[in-house]
C-alpha cells in the first residue's frame, strides 16, 4: 500500500499511452486550418484608352489576370468582367492625364500601375496585369504634335496680349495722369532732355487730356477696372485670379451665361476652352 494520504488515480501503463495519442492528434489537428482554394485565370485583353486630347486615344494591350477569394462575404457574378473592368479603369485613370508623345514613358508607369493586385472594390475578385504595351497610330501622334505647336502658339499670343495690356494699363493709369508724371516719365526714357522735354510739354498735356477720356465701356470691363483701381499693387497673376475669382462668383449668381460673357470680355478662356469657371 502506498504511504500517500490520497489514493493514487495515475494512469497505468495503456492508459499513459492513450493519453499522449490523444494530446498528439490534438496538435496535428489545430496546426491545419482550412483555407478555401483560390481560382487563378487571366485573359489577354486589348483596348483603346483615352488620352488627355479628345479623340486621340492610345493603343493598349495587357494579360489580366484575377483571383478569386472565397472568404470574403462579397460576390460577383461575372468575376472576369470584373477584373478586366477593374484593369481598364485603372489604366485610363494614368493614361488620361498624357500626350500622344508621351507613350514610350507611359508604357513603363502603365505597367507598374497596374502590376499591383487589388481587390475590385465590393466583389471577392483580385485582378492585376502583366505584359503591358502601348502603341499609338502614326496619323494620331502627327495630330498629338499638331496640338501641341497650337498650344505652344497659343500661349505665346496669350503671353503677348497680356504684355501689350498691362502696359497699356500702365500708361493709362500711372503714366497719363497728370502732366508732371507724364513729363517725368518721358525724360527718364529719353536720357533726362529736359529742354525738349519743355518743348513737347503741350503734346503730353494732350496726351493726359485724351488717356482720360473713358469711352462707354462694357459691364465687365468696368468691374474689372473697379476691381483693379481699389488694388493697384496686384500683380499679374493676381490680377488673373481676380479675374477668374469674379467669373465663379458671376456663374454661381448670375448663371452660365453671365459668366460667359464676362469671360469673353475680359479675355478669359470660358466654357469652350479650358474650362477656367470650375
Amino acid at each position: 500500500m502506498s504511504g500517500r494520504p490520497w489514493p493514487d488515480f495515475r494512469p497505468g501503463p495503456l492508459g499513459a499511452v492513450g493519453a499522449w495519442w490523444r494530446r498528439r492528434w490534438v496538435r496535428r489537428a489545430e496546426e491545419f486550418t482550412f483555407d478555401p482554394p483560390s481560382s487563378s485565370h487571366q485573359q489577354a485583353f486589348e483596348t483603346p484608352l483615352p488620352s488627355v486630347v479628345y479623340g486621340l486615344d492610345f493603343k493598349a494591350r495587357f494579360t489580366v489576370h484575377w483571383r478569386l477569394d472565397l472568404t470574403t462575404g462579397a460576390r460577383h457574378n461575372v468575376p472576369r468582367s470584373a477584373a478586366i473592368n477593374d484593369i481598364v479603369r485603372r489604366a485610363r485613370a494614368v493614361t488620361e492625364r498624357a500626350m500622344l508623345v508621351h507613350h514610350a514613358p507611359l508604357q513603363h508607369q502603365l505597367g507598374d500601375e497596374l502590376a499591383a493586385e487589388r481587390q475590385v472594390e465590393g466583389t471577392h475578385v483580385w485582378a492585376r496585369a502583366e505584359s503591358v504595351e502601348i502603341s499609338v497610330e502614326e496619323t494620331d501622334l502627327d495630330m498629338a504634335r499638331k496640338h501641341i505647336e497650337l498650344l505652344q502658339t497659343t500661349t505665346v499670343r496669350q503671353a503677348e496680349r497680356d504684355a501689350e495690356r498691362a502696359e497699356i494699363r500702365y500708361l493709362r493709369d500711372e503714366v497719363l495722369t497728370d502732366l508732371s508724371t507724364a513729363t517725368i516719365w518721358w525724360l527718364h526714357r529719353n536720357g533726362y532732355q529736359v529742354e525738349q522735354a519743355i518743348g513737347l510739354s503741350q503734346q503730353l498735356a494732350e496726351l493726359v487730356r485724351i488717356a482720360s477720356l473713358r469711352r462707354d465701356q462694357h459691364w465687365a470691363e468696368t468691374l474689372v477696372t473697379s476691381f483693379e483701381s481699389a488694388l493697384p499693387r496686384l500683380s499679374d497673376g493676381h490680377r488673373t485670379d481676380l479675374r477668374l475669382h469674379l467669373a465663379k462668383a458671376l456663374g454661381i449668381y448670375g448663371g452660365a451665361s453671365v459668366a460667359t460673357e464676362f469671360a469673353e470680355q475680359v479675355g478669359l478662356p470660358h466654357q469652350n476652352g479650358a474650362k477656367p469657371l470650375n
